[in-house]
C-alpha cells in the first residue's frame, strides 16, 4: 500500500536558533556568512551575533517579549539578517520580508494581515516614493492615521490593537512616532542590557512558534503559515546533510533558508540586489564569487537562466550543485539545465510552505529516469501516504492525494483555525492537495493538484501533463494551462503560451504538435492564447493562474457558463 515511514538514523536537534548562533559564532567567528553585493557589505558570524545581541536588547526595551510578532518589511540588507536572529534570541516570532511595496491600493490588506497575526513591532525600510508606492512614511501615515498625531513612540493603533512600535530602517526620520534603527542598537550596549537578553534566551524553547510565512495570496489575503524553531532548524539541517553540502557559496536563497551558514559554519549566502535579482545580477554574482552552488532556486529562475542568451554565453562549468523546487520540474528543464551547467548535480526538491522540504532526488541512488519522473525520496523522520477521496490509502503505483505527517508540518494557519482544520487532521496529517504516486522503490511522483484539475466532459485533465508536452516545442519559452468555460464540455483546455524571442507561431501549429506528441484529442487544448508575460499573485512569488484565466477569457471573448 502507498504508505511510507522514512528512516530516522539522523538525529533531530533540540536547540533554539539563538543557541545555535552563539555556538557557531564561538566555533567559527571569522566565517563569512552573508554577502550583500549590492551594498558592498560582508558579515562574519561573530558580527551577526554581536549585532543580534544589541538589537535583541533594543527589542526587549520597547516591549517585545516571548511569543510577540516582529514583522520585517525590508529588502535583502544586513538589518534583515540581524533582526531575524535578534527576534530568535528573545523568543519572538518573525514575519520575514513582509512586503509593503503593493502601494496604497492594497493598504487594507497590509493592515488586515498585521491584525490577523497580531504584529507587535514593525521594522520597515525607509523607501522613497515611486510610481506605485508613495514612500514609507506617507504609506504608514495613510494605513495608520493615528501616527499623524502621535507624540510618543509607544503607539495605539485602533485597526491593529497588538501593534505598539515602528522601527525605521535606512534613512533616518525625525518623526516622533518612529524609532530609528540606530536608536534600537544603542539601547543594547551595556552589561545590563546584555544580561536581559541572556535571561530571555534561557526562557526560549525550540518548540515555540518562531517563523510566519505567507502563502502565495492567489485567493486574496494570504494565509500565514506558522512554524516552530524545531521544524525550521531541523528541516534545513537534514537537507544539508543529505545533500552533502560542503563549503559552498549560495547565491540565490529565499527568506526562510538564511540560517544555513549558522548551521554549517561553512556556507555563505550571497544576495545580489535589494529585492528580486535580475538574471544578469545572479549570473554576475555566481561568476565573480565563483559560487560552486546555487541552491533553493525556484523553477522560474532556473527556467529563465537556462533560456537567457546572455547566461548561455557564460562559462558555468565550475557550478557543481543546483537545488530547484517550488513547482513542477519537467524533464525538458532538467535537460536544459544540464546543458547550461555541464558539471552540476541538479537536485529536485519537493515541499510546501506548510511542510517545508519533504523529498529530494539523489544522484547515485536514483537512475536518470527516476530523477526525471519523480521528486525523490522522503526526508527522515516523516510519514507519507497516498489516499483516495475518502481518505483511504491506495495501492502502490496508484494516484491519490499526498498526505504527510511529522516534525516539519506547520502548527497552524495563524488567525485561521477553520482553514487549518480543512487541511490538517486531528492526528497531525497534512493534506497537501497534490496528486501523487508512490512507486515500489519508495519514490514519489507528483502528477498534478486537486484544484488544478480541468474537467472536460467526463475527462479529468491535469494541466501539468499538457504543459510538459508543450514545453518540448522548440519555439515555446513557457506555458500555463487553464480551464475556460465551454457550453458543451463545461470546461475547455486553454494553453497560454509565451514564445521565445523572435519566434512566431499560431494555434494550428501548436495543435498539430500536441496531437503528434502524446496528447490524445480529449487532452489537446481547444484554445491557444499567446502572451508576452504571465501575471503574478499579490506577493509576487507565484504565477497567478486565476489572472491568466481571466486574461485568456477576455482575449477569447468568453463568459462564465450560466448556472
Amino acid at each position: 500500500m502507498s504508505y511510507l515511514k522514512s528512516r530516522s538514523d539522523l538525529p533531530l536537534v533540540e536547540a533554539t536558533l539563538g543557541q545555535l548562533l552563539d555556538d557557531s559564532a564561538a566555533k567559527w567567528p571569522d566565517h563569512e556568512a552573508y554577502v550583500f553585493r549590492h551594498l558592498g557589505v560582508r558579515m562574519k558570524l561573530a558580527e551577526v551575533k554581536q549585532e543580534a545581541d544589541r538589537v535583541a536588547a533594543g527589542l526587549l526595551s520597547i516591549g517585545v517579549r516571548r511569543g510577540d510578532v516582529v514583522a520585517c518589511s525590508m529588502g535583502t540588507r544586513p538589518e534583515w539578517i540581524v533582526s531575524f536572529f535578534a527576534a530568535a534570541k528573545i523568543g519572538a516570532i518573525v514575519l520575514p520580508r513582509y512586503s509593503s511595496s503593493y502601494g496604497l491600493v492594497l493598504k487594507d490588506m497590509f493592515a488586515e494581515t498585521m491584525k490577523k497575526v497580531k504584529v507587535k513591532v514593525l521594522m520597515m525600510e525607509n523607501r522613497p516614493a515611486s510610481e506605485d508606492f508613495p514612500g514609507t512614511i506617507p504609506f504608514l501615515q495613510v494605513v495608520f492615521p493615528e501616527i499623524m498625531s502621535a507624540t510618543t513612540k509607544e503607539l495605539t493603533i485602533k485597526a491593529v490593537p497588538s501593534f505598539t512600535s515602528i522601527v525605521i530602517i535606512g534613512d533616518k526620520t525625525s518623526d516622533n512616532a518612529f524609532y530609528n534603527w540606530e536608536e534600537l542598537q544603542s539601547i543594547g550596549v551595556d552589561e545590563t542590557a546584555r544580561g536581559r537578553v541572556q535571561d530571555a534566551q534561557r526562557q526560549t524553547n525550540c518548540h515555540d512558534s518562531f517563523l510566519l510565512i505567507s502563502t502565495s495570496g492567489s485567493t486574496g489575503l494570504p494565509k500565514i503559515v506558522e512554524h516552530s524553531t524545531y521544524s525550521f532548524v531541523n528541516n534545513n539541517g537534514l537537507i544539508n546533510k543529505i545533500a552533502e553540502e560542503k563549503k559552498w557559496k549560495v547565491m540565490v536563497a529565499p527568506a526562510d533558508e538564511i540560517i544555513t551558514p549558522v548551521l554549517t559554519g561553512s556556507q555563505t549566502i550571497g544576495f545580489t540586489s535589494n529585492d528580486t535579482p535580475t538574471l544578469v545580477e545572479i549570473a554576475t554574482a555566481v561568476l565573480e564569487e565563483r559560487s560552486e552552488v546555487s541552491t533553493y532556486i525556484s523553477v522560474k529562475i532556473l527556467h529563465d537562466l537556462v533560456n537567457d542568451p546572455t547566461v548561455q554565453e557564460c562559462d558555468m562549468s565550475f557550478l557543481t550543485d543546483v537545488m530547484v523546487g517550488g513547482n513542477t520540474v519537467f524533464p525538458t528543464l532538467l535537460k536544459q539545465g544540464a546543458r547550461a551547467f555541464p558539471r552540476a548535480n541538479i537536485t529536485k526538491r519537493y515541499g510546501t510552505t506548510e511542510t517545508r522540504g519533504l523529498t529530494l532526488t539523489r544522484q547515485g541512488e536514483m537512475s536518470k529516469e527516476q530523477i526525471e519522473r519523480t521528486v525523490g525520496r522522503l526526508l527522515p523522520h516523516m510519514e507519507m501516504k497516498i489516499v483516495d477521496k475518502a481518505g483511504q490509502v491506495v495501492p502502490l503505483n496508484q494516484k491519490g492525494e499526498v498526505w504527510v505527517r511529522g516534525y516539519s508540518v506547520f502548527k497552524r494557519y495563524r488567525g485561521d483555525e477553520e482553514k487549518t482544520a480543512e487541511v490538517k487532521t486531528p492526528d497531525g496529517w497534512y493534506k497537501t492537495g497534490d496528486i501523487g504516486v508512490l512507486d515500489d522503490d519508495g519514490l514519489l511522483a507528483i502528477t498534478g493538484r486537486i484544484k488544478d484539475i480541468i474537467i472536460k466532459g467526463d475527462e479529468n485533465v491535469y494541466p501539468a501533463f499538457i504543459e510538459k508536452v508543450l514545453l518540448q516545442y522548440p519555439k515555446v519559452l513557457d506555458v500555463k494551462v487553464v480551464s475556460v468555460p465551454d457550453p458543451g464540455f463545461v470546461e475547455e483546455i486553454c494553453a497560454c503560451i509565451i514564445l521565445k524571442s523572435g519566434q512566431t507561431s499560431d494555434a494550428e501549429e501548436l495543435k498539430t504538435f500536441s496531437e503528434k506528441n502524446e496528447l490524445v484529442e480529449e487532452f489537446t487544448p481547444g484554445y491557444f492564447v499567446f502572451m508576452e508575460s504571465f501575471p503574478v499573485t499579490s506577493t509576487g512569488r507565484k504565477i497567478d493562474k486565476k489572472k491568466i484565466r481571466a486574461l485568456a477569457m477576455e482575449r477569447l471573448g468568453l463568459k462564465e457558463n450560466a448556472e
